[in-house]
């Protein structure tokens, strides 16, 4: 008997919306999988085939799968014993994807909302969401015997990772993935996405955005998700500059090349560029959040030890550019993004890298005024010269506001003479007074990555040649264990 509502863990309903397909409606072995998805007690119900982590399919990634064989019966000649499956990506659980796992390849998107399959990509697979791919059809010719017409429900209150540990640790609701057909598993596209010096001849990434991140230097920043991967990317969207506009177009492929060029595990990966009409598109890995939100619930302050990490890693990435003879220009907690890597019940910890490369420049050719004002080095002038000392600047004062070192962010910064003399003022607390060295204000006198990371990190992460700067300190050892505003 049909249930009257949808079922909880449903994340959606197929509709049929031909005849073949509403036969399946009728077949025995489906009759578990009824509801009506009406939402009118008074009008005709309206009944659909549930799907979601209620059905004890395959594998613990797998919602259902249809075919003469699947967990959704539907019969025919034409019609593979598993005709197509619906899937979570196990990297990226809030997604789900339709792969075709026929052996005519004769499952397929129909009507406005449709974005077929890659041609030549092994599996045949494809994202679904609320708003593309919405009419599926499989079998015959026009791939179009079977059609089910896809209709979301909002199920805010499921907890999908707490769903797929109880398929995990209830076996009988979920075949292993060792019992999975080896067409699939989830490759991973790395090796064609990323790595690469140049994106001529690579495919459009196709994707559909998820959110607004926010904005970055010259662009605004979107979560996205590829339509043909389900992998979870980050795209910067700029305006592409009028040929004419010699300066923005140069901004612009400083900011491409200096991606393309740099490799570094903490610095943002680069994935490719694209140009639309009247955007240009650049595609970076996604991450988390930033640093900005995490100073925003005091993280820092109520756990001082966690910016031991934050200055390790943002020193390596700057040590990096140092050595490449790259000037950020931009550090602040906005662009440096963040990853979990604690597991439930562990103390919290995190990973950084550093983003947003929109007005990076090369350290010999650098002489605009540029950055955000907190963080700007008192060299940062027009028409004056600037070295890679700049970025160690903006590092310390990141630091600075993360710990409320000095009741730091509190005070008025309204002129940089203010600014400069607040950030003396950090400098000089017992916290940080051992980093002073990247706070002095002559860039000559300031101490570089690689110095900060021979003297506290005994030259873990360096680029720089080892020897070149300095000999190593103490290490570590708690750096940040005291309190921060004394």
């Amino acid at each position: 008997m049909a249930r009257d509502r949808p079922h909880p863990h449903a994340r959606f309903s197929l509709v049929p919306h031909s005849e073949r397909a509403k036969a399946t409606l009728r077949h025995p072995a489906n009759a578990h999988r009824l509801s009506n998805i009406s939402d009118d007690p008074h009008s005709i119900p309206t009944y659909a085939l549930d799907v979601g982590f209620h059905i004890g399919s395959e594998s613990r990634y797998t919602l259902a799968t249809i075919g003469r064989s699947g967990d959704i019966v539907v019969e025919g000649a034409d019609i593979s014993r598993i005709q197509c499956s619906f899937e979570v990506p196990e990297l990226n659980q809030d997604e789900v994807m339709l792969q075709d796992r026929s052996s005519l390849h004769n499952t397929q998107f129909h009507g406005e909302t449709a974005v077929s399959f890659e041609p030549g990509r092994i599996p045949r697979r494809v994202v679904i969401d609320p708003s593309i791919n919405l009419l599926l059809g499989f079998g015959g010719a026009g791939c179009d015997s079977y059609l089910f017409r896809i209709v979301w429900h909002d199920r805010l209150e499921v907890n999908v990772p707490k769903l797929i540990s109880f398929r995990e640790d209830n076996p009988r609701l979920a075949r292993t993935v060792v019992d999975e057909d080896p067409t699939t598993m989830t490759p991973s596209d790395r090796a064609t996405r990323l790595h690469i010096p140049a994106s001529e001849n690579l495919q459009p990434i196709r994707y559909s955005t998820r959110r607004k991140l926010g904005r970055g230097a010259f662009g605004e920043v979107y979560s996205v998700i590829n339509i043909d991967t389900g992998k979870l990317l980050a795209v910067k969207k700029v305006k592409r500059p009028d040929a004419r506009d010699h300066h923005g177009c140069m901004m612009l492929q400083r900011e491409i090349d200096a991606l393309t060029a740099i490799s570094h595990k903490h610095i943002i990966e680069y994935l490719q560029a694209e140009l639309e009409e009247e955007h240009v598109l650049i595609f970076m890995e996604h991450k988390t959040g930033n640093v900005e939100q995490l100073i925003r619930q005091n993280m820092f302050v109520k756990k001082p030890a966690l910016v031991e990490t934050l200055l390790h890693e943002m020193l390596q990435a700057l040590d990096y550019l140092s050595y490449n003879g790259i000037i950020h220009r931009d550090v602040k907690p906005a662009n440096i993004l963040f990853d979990p890597v604690s597991h439930p019940g562990e103390e919290e910890r995190f990973t950084y890298k550093l983003a947003d490369f929109g007005i990076v420049n090369i350290a010999s050719q650098a002489r605009t005024c540029v950055g955000t004002d907190i963080y700007r080095a008192p060299e940062v002038k027009p028409d004056a010269p600037q070295t890679t000392k700049v970025d160690i600047w903006s590092l310390f004062v990141t630091v600075a506001c993360a710990l409320d070192a000095g009741g730091f962010q509190g005070k008025r910064k309204l002129t940089q003479k203010s600014t400069i003399e607040a950030i003396q003022a950090a400098a000089n607390t017992t916290m940080l007074q051992h980093l002073r060295p990247m706070a002095e204000i002559d860039p000559n006198q300031r101490a570089s990555a690689a110095d900060i990371l021979t003297w506290f990190f005994r030259g873990v992460g360096r680029t720089t040649p080892s020897g070149a700067n300095g000999t190593p300190g103490p290490g570590p050892g708690g750096m940040f264990q005291g309190p921060a505003k004394g």
